[in-house]
């Protein structure tokens, strides 16, 4: 089914959206750098649970910040090129306004989403 192409309004809002965004990725991705600090290895001063619970969370911190890296590259690809924003990689057509307002990064549209998970 073709979506009709976005208007310009309706782009400049997904995009003031998307650089909002991009600011609260920046500030989140700099608190995990400074949560993230070495765990200590002086059992006399961290217990050696508490320890393995500071490394189990550092490297969940880790693993978040690298899908908000992700995240972050995305957004400044679809700000570097604007143009091409809100239009399918895979087939060429609208994306649709729906489905960016819900995932203002798609990349795909949703059938060409649909055959990607069903390939």
């Amino acid at each position: 089914m073709k979506q009709a192409d976005l208007t310009s309004t309706e782009k400049q809002e997904l995009l003031t959206k998307l650089k909002h965004e991009l600011s609260e990725l920046e500030q989140q991705i700099e608190s995990i750098h400074q949560r993230s600090a070495p765990v200590q290895l002086d059992q006399q001063a961290v217990g050696r649970v508490s320890r393995i619970d500071a490394i189990q969370q550092q490297q969940m911190a880790q693993a978040g910040e690298v899908l908000m890296q992700r995240h972050l590259l995305r957004i400044k690809q679809i700000l570097l090129e604007p143009e091409e924003y809100g239009f399918c990689l895979e087939c060429g057509e609208s994306i649709g306004l729906g489905r960016l307002t819900i995932h203002p990064i798609a990349e795909l549209c949703i059938q060409c989403q649909s055959e990607a998970e069903n390939s």
